[in-house]
């Protein structure tokens, strides 16, 4: 008999809810370069605490933050993305591992 599959990815361990809200935040954010980046930030310190309390790691959650962040439309993995876009994720990306380490 086949042992049922389970997802152990960093993802799957964070809440729901947790997740839903991080990508509202990133929706916002990348809707509107000007947005108020509170939201962003709350959503980055729930998801971060609740990283650090399941045991996954910094880099684990940065690979979940970046998977989150293209598929919101922050940027399309396999086309080339505008300076603007790079520089935008390497903000997020450092708002994440701030967030993470706090």
């Amino acid at each position: 008999m086949n042992e049922p599959t389970h997802d152990h990815s960093p993802r799957s361990r964070l809440s729901p809810e947790s997740v839903a809200m991080l990508r509202e935040a990133l929706r916002t954010w990348v809707a509107s370069a000007s947005a108020d980046d509170s939201a962003l930030g709350a959503a980055l310190r729930r998801v971060a605490t609740e990283a650090r309390d399941q045991g996954i790691r910094a880099e684990e959650l940065l690979v979940t933050l970046k998977t989150t962040w293209f598929e919101v439309g922050g940027g399309a993995p396999t086309t080339p993305s505008s300076p603007s876009d790079h520089r935008r994720l390497d903000e997020l990306v450092t708002a994440c591992i701030k967030a993470y380490y706090e």
